[in-house]
């Protein structure tokens, strides 16, 4: 999987009744990388999960998936930080902040 991330995800596991998740931030080298997520329909539910977590097809799908997943988590489990605990700052390149700043956004999808 390539990095920096893609911003669109579908988490396997409801977070906090949350599915659909926009990578807003993300950072670290190697095998400390990390990625915040904030939820497409709640935006005070953030999650932060390592990017090994993020690339195991287990865990997350690259894109929306309308898929009905029935599974549930309350993140402390196995999901990362807490939504208290998390800095909620978006990247430059998201193409989430007014004005655009950066010419290369990353992109929400991945195009195989």
């Amino acid at each position: 999987m390539n990095w920096p991330p893609v911003k669109a995800w579908t988490s396997k596991l409801y977070i906090y009744g949350q599915l659909h998740f926009v990578a807003i931030n993300y950072g670290g080298e190697l095998s400390t990388r990390w990625v915040i997520m904030m939820s497409v329909i709640d935006s005070s539910v953030l999650v932060k999960v390592s990017y090994s977590e993020l690339s195991d097809p287990a865990n997350w799908k690259s894109g929306w998936d309308e898929v009905n997943y029935l599974n549930s988590s309350n993140l402390g489990d196995n999901k990362g930080e807490s939504s208290n605990s998390i800095n909620s700052q978006i990247s430059i390149d998201s193409g989430l902040t007014i004005p655009i700043t950066k010419k290369t956004i990353r992109p929400w999808f991945c195009y195989d």
